[in-house]
């Protein structure tokens, strides 16, 4: 659901499902609705658990984690692009606030309050009522103000390192999975060898380029399966699989079950 800006969703994770890496060219903000939430961060592997009702804040363009902590978990999440809350790119508010938002790593644990609005700014989105625009913007503004004072306390964490070589190599896989794509051809899209490719990997996420790739061509894979109709051997060919098995062993791996199992308890 999007509104001047902002997108709001409702996922259920469940402890089945291994972590997969992502990031967003755009802020968000996550609450944990129900259950318990395990939330990694690349820089620096930092990582923490949430609780009903606990939140964080995911600076745009950082690589994380989030997965169910218990059986399973709901999570409320805002998507927003910074420019939502300044919308003059050249301004010196812009620049100044952005820029400290943008050097924050991983996620940052909200204070209850911060969380408490975090949430009422969902409902606010969902809701849709006269005003929800301003009224969500508002709260969301409050948040990150809180987040701008901790950070100028010295409470939030900087960068431990730089990962503009990960999300290159991210960014390529995440736009061309579906094609065959290779190890060489990861490497290339940050000029790195594939060794250094393999380091950085390991190092930033701890897995390999390539277990990287089959994780989102699976994780794309549980999109189509529980939003369309269409036939498993589709969808294994749409995702980048060779062949319909390899997709059926590939999943199974992951997550205990075959594509048409997982397709019938989601109904």
């Amino acid at each position: 659901m999007h509104g001047h800006g902002m997108s709001i969703s409702c996922k259920t994770l469940s402890d089945a499902v291994s972590s997969t890496w992502d990031f967003s060219d755009e802020a968000e903000l996550v609450v944990a609705h129900s259950g318990s939430l395990r939330v990694i961060a690349s820089d620096g592997f930092q990582a923490f658990t949430l609780r009903e009702g606990e939140g964080v804040f995911i600076p745009p363009r950082t690589i994380s984690s989030i997965i169910a902590a218990d059986n399973s978990a709901e999570i409320h999440t805002i998507s927003f692009p910074l420019l939502l809350l300044w919308e003059d790119a050249e301004s010196i508010v812009y620049r100044k606030y952005s820029e400290t938002l943008l050097a924050i790593p991983g996620a940052v644990s909200l204070s209850p309050a911060a969380a408490a609005s975090a949430e009422q700014a969902y409902l606010t989105i969902k809701d849709r009522g006269y005003c929800f625009e301003l009224i969500a913007r508002n709260l969301i503004t409050s948040v990150l103000i809180t987040i701008l004072q901790e950070n100028e306390r010295g409470s939030v964490p900087q960068k431990v390192f730089s990962n503009d070589r990960m999300l290159r190599m991210m960014t390529f896989i995440k736009e061309h999975y579906s094609d065959a794509i290779t190890l060489h051809d990861i490497a290339e899209a940050a000029n790195v060898s594939e060794r250094e490719c393999l380091r950085t990997f390991r190092k930033a996420i701890g897995t390999s380029p390539v277990q990287y790739l089959i994780s989102y061509r699976l994780m794309e894979g549980i999109k189509l399966i529980e939003g369309t109709d269409l036939q498993i051997a589709e969808i294994s060919y749409r995702i980048g699989f060779e062949s319909p098995s390899h997709f059926s062993r590939s999943f199974r791996a992951s997550y205990g079950f075959s594509p048409s199992q997982w397709r019938r308890r989601s109904l």
